[in-house]
């Protein structure tokens, strides 16, 4: 039987992204014989809320979420623009290694998969990195996306620039809405251009969902980061 593969977001706005770039890399993967993704995503807010109270928000929403059956794996999606939590300078590896070891308190590694993925800075540096796919075209909709000539910085995207949606907004032709555009752009961005610059966080992305979906073909659920 397929197994449900379960997403948490930072936003409304990342829902239908998340889901359409998953998608992408699933299907590259050949992995739906073994799962199909919940259509609902939860929308996890911040790396705050989910940390807060020894991270009893994250631990709650996972038991929210293992109630389905079916569940074979969840995988978290935040921004890794964040500069201090909890009072520390923010470090994603460090911050990923503790939800990931948090889920285990909701059976995470036991029953499902868990595992987390920080986009650094923002999701939008990841469209950035393939800009020059989308540079003149317009969106699914008709509408004129991001500006003919557009090219990304010369510099490490995971780095800056650190507001990647105000850069977006300046190169698309009628501004950039997260809410109204991320998600078309997802759609039809150039995955190998994202894949053949120095960006780790989508290197990490894509290897989390090699491990969800060989966890769930081999029937061992596990944590990532472990």
């Amino acid at each position: 039987m397929k197994k449900r593969l379960v997403l948490f977001v930072e936003g409304n706005g990342d829902a239908t992204a998340v889901s359409s770039l998953v998608g992408r890399l699933l299907t590259e993967a050949g992995a739906w014989d073994y799962l199909f993704l919940d259509p609902h995503p939860f929308n996890a807010r911040s790396l705050g809320k989910l940390l807060k109270d020894d991270c009893g928000n994250w631990i709650r929403w996972l038991g929210a979420a293992a109630k389905h059956r079916d569940i074979g794996a969840v995988l978290l999606v935040l921004d890794g623009d964040t500069k201090r939590i909890q009072g520390e300078a923010f470090c994603a590896a460090n911050a990923a290694k503790k939800l990931a070891r948090e889920a285990k308190h909701a059976r995470g590694g036991e029953l499902f998969s868990v595992a987390v993925v920080f986009a650094c800075q923002e999701f939008e540096s990841w469209l950035i990195a393939g800009v020059e796919s989308l540079a003149g075209k317009p969106l699914k909709d008709g509408r004129p996306g991001v500006k003919a000539g557009i090219a990304p910085p010369d510099k490490n995207l995971e780095a800056a620039p650190r507001d990647a949606k105000r850069w977006l907004r300046k190169a698309t032709v009628s501004g950039y809405s997260p809410a109204r555009d991320q998600a078309a752009l997802a759609k039809i961005v150039d995955l190998d251009l994202i894949r053949n610059r120095p960006m780790r966080s989508f290197r990490r992305l894509e290897n989390a969902l090699s491990q969800i979906v060989s966890a769930i073909r081999d029937e061992s659920p596990r944590t990532s980061p472990s």
